[in-house]
């Protein structure tokens, strides 16, 4: 994965796409906590069809908005860490009756997602643990025009530039000349957000690592 969290840039100058970005109002950041249905337990390699359909055991769904979805944003957490921890302990349970290693797959993957009232506009597909989600919130802090944060990894690449107050943000396949995201919205807004997103998606992680007494969520273990 290449990452830059820029700030430094003297480069304050617009890229083409941007003329053709499409404005959105409203936009919010977080975190988003994948939520898997399922538990599989069967070999890590040569998986059959039938394996995969077989060997696995339903999750306990967490009551949090977005869980049938398969991810459940930290905002919608509060009020509701229960509910998360029980997925949680459901996962650790049955990890611990078929011998299997719980951080193994993506039941702990975290990711930084973009949204708005109505519509999720953005995630990061190669993004899963917290550290590296918190990169991406913080490179919003500085405010300086120019390249605010880009990341590059396999056939996806981020780009989010900062010009007169407004954020632009393009994702696409640059080896298969597709655009996935070209949008423009507010930063001030956004900057706003980020010591409370920050703060509330700690403050969740703390909990949950001092409930199973291991931190499976900020850093790959």
């Amino acid at each position: 994965m290449t990452v830059n969290a820029s700030g430094s840039s003297s480069q304050t100058t617009l890229p083409d796409w941007a003329a053709q970005s499409e404005p959105v109002e409203d936009v919010h950041i977080d975190i988003a906590f994948i939520v898997e249905h399922s538990f599989y337990y069967g070999p890590s390699s040569r998986i059959s069809p039938e394996q995969w359909a077989n060997l696995c055991e339903p999750l306990y769904q967490p009551a949090i908005p977005g869980a049938a979805q398969g991810f459940v944003l930290s905002a919608d957490c509060v009020g509701h860490e229960d509910e998360l921890g029980s997925h949680y302990r459901d996962l650790l349970a049955k990890a611990a009756r078929h011998g299997k290693d719980p951080a193994e797959g993506p039941h702990f993957w975290n990711r930084p997602v973009v949204h708005a009232p109505g519509r999720f506009l953005l995630s990061f597909p190669w993004h899963d643990r917290f550290s590296e989600g918190r990169a991406f919130i913080e490179s919003l802090t500085r405010g300086t025009p120019g390249e605010v944060f880009s990341d590059y990894e396999q056939g996806w690449f981020l780009d989010l530039r900062l010009h007169d107050g407004t954020l632009y943000l393009r994702d696409d396949d640059p080896d298969e000349g597709k655009t996935f995201h070209n949008l423009r919205f507010a930063y001030a807004p956004v900057r706003a957000q980020v010591e409370i997103v920050l703060a509330r998606v700690e403050t969740l992680i703390d909990r949950l690592a001092g409930e199973f007494g291991r931190d499976y969520w900020t850093n790959r273990n």
